[in-house]
């Protein structure tokens, strides 16, 4: 019995019907299903006993990048897909599905990875492009199947509707994508690496802050009145507060004017001992307020926007804790540890939970100045010392108690700060540009292959043959 002719397909039945058009698109553009323009690729291999051929997995696509390396097939056993340079690999999992690439070598790849074959009307690349507009991960993702790891069908791929272009005009589109996107990826990498950078420049200029190197200018102008005798006046009063002996010494590393100490010697410490039974059932809609890490976490002053609250009695159980304008307060507990925040003000009565440790400078120390001096690199390196040597990182009172500090003049400190507050604003303001810039390159992406397929990349012309003729190409063939 003779075998029945397939049915040729018509060019009505390539075109998306009008009413099912999701946007408007050029004159001599047309919409079409993706199976018009691509077809699945069926080649399998399971035999590599007498070769080796690259193989590509998931891991080895990446978003937004595509193809970033490949393994072997050594010791592979199991079924893989045959892929050729020149085809597009998607990753049909849902949580991959923004991995795919246009292959630029031959190899294998795993079964969760289609392959697709572009068929003449259309460059493969524009096809990769198309995978990334959001409109297409939205449909993959609803017409994904299956409970623990679902997947989408090339069936489902190949239903999709795709705007088609003249063929000049995609490889224009692809061109333009391309060279916006390089400059783009261009200007994401230089904001990465100057985010990479900030922590180090920071670090330096704190550790010249705290040598004296930005107010050498200062200190031989206005020749302030040294820290020692400052300090003594301080003894002489009765204004000192530290709980310790309260002493300190010259340093002939330091400027002249300048003394050193343990922190512990003159300024004033104190944690929550315990929580005294106190449990999260006992927080309050209002009253004095908790403070926790969380108020440390919007950059140098401590915030109010998050908070809890306890009862007037939790308050007055820990005096030594209440906390005051002036203070400096570090975390010394958990994944925060070592974050810093300094109080300015005060809107009503606070204390600090048990992962806070609260620093008063008193008269010894402008507040600011301490702050700055704790967010240095040489007590920073005692809390990376402490990350990476416990599984529960913890500082303790007498790792900070212990740590010798820089005394300047209280002039020359307020200098420093006014110095630092200056220098360290337009790093915080270079730094906040870099994290906008690398969120907006996505968004700026999107946006530019929303106008590509929408043919608004100005690089159109209507007097180009329309793409159905592309179409006739396919039924003619």
């Amino acid at each position: 019995m003779a075998k029945a002719k397939s049915k040729k397909i018509t060019i009505d039945e390539m075109l998306v019907p009008v009413e099912e058009q999701p946007f408007a698109v050029p004159e001599n553009w047309c919409w079409v299903k993706l199976s018009s323009v691509i077809s699945t690729s069926k080649e399998k291999m399971d035999d590599f006993s007498n070769l080796s051929l690259k193989y590509v997995g998931l891991e080895h696509i990446e978003k937004d990048r595509g193809i970033n390396g490949y393994g072997t097939t050594d010791g592979v056993k199991s079924l893989k897909n045959v892929f050729h340079a020149g085809q597009i690999l998607y990753g049909k999992l849902r949580p991959y599905l923004n991995k795919h690439d246009v292959a630029f070598f031959d190899g294998v790849c795993s079964t969760d990875i289609l392959v697709f074959d572009a068929k003449e009307i259309v460059d493969p690349r524009l096809v990769n492009m198309f995978f990334d507009m959001d409109s297409f991960i939205s449909y993959a993702v609803s017409n994904s199947k299956g409970i623990n790891l679902p997947r989408v069908s090339e069936g489902a791929i190949l239903d999709a509707v795709f705007p088609l272009p003249p063929i000049s005009e995609q490889q224009r589109i692809v061109e333009q994508v391309e060279n916006l996107f390089s400059k783009l990826d261009e200007a994401k990498e230089k904001a990465a690496l100057s985010l990479e950078s900030f922590d180090k420049r920071k670090e330096a200029i704190l550790y010249k802050a705290f040598r004296g190197d930005l107010t050498e200018k200062y200190r031989n102008q206005k020749k302030p009145l040294p820290a020692k005798e400052y300090l003594n006046k301080l003894v002489d009063e009765g204004k000192t507060i530290s709980k310790k002996d309260f002493n300190f010494w010259n340093n002939s590393d330091l400027p002249a004017g300048w003394v050193q100490s343990k922190i512990g010697n003159l300024l004033y410490f104190a944690g929550r001992i315990g929580w005294k039974g106190l449990k999260a059932e006992e927080y309050t809609e209002e009253g004095p307020l908790f403070l926790s890490v969380y108020n440390l976490n919007d950059g140098d002053e401590v915030t109010f926007n998050r908070v809890y609250h306890i009862t007037k009695e939790r308050y007055e159980e820990s005096p030594e804790i209440m906390v005051q304008v002036g203070d400096v307060l570090l975390t010394k507990d958990g994944a925060g540890i070592g974050k810093l925040g300094y109080v300015k003000e005060l809107p009503q009565e606070a204390t600090i939970n048990s992962s806070l440790l609260l620093i008063r400078p008193g008269e010894v120390a402008d507040s600011k100045y301490v702050f700055y001096l704790l967010s240095g690199p040489e007590l920073q390196e005692i809390v990376r010392e402490r990350i990476t040597g416990s599984a529960t990182p913890h500082l303790f009172q007498r790792d900070i108690k212990e740590f010798l500090i820089p005394i300047p003049p209280m002039e020359e400190q307020k200098e420093i700060v006014s110095i630092l507050d200056d220098i360290l604003s337009k790093e915080y303001q270079a730094n906040d540009a870099a994290k906008m810039l690398i969120e907006q390159v996505d968004f700026m992406k999107k946006a530019i292959l929303v106008k590509a397929f929408r043919g608004e990349l100005g690089s159109n012309d209507p007097s180009e043959e329309s793409s159905i003729e592309l179409l006739r190409q396919i039924i003619e063939s």
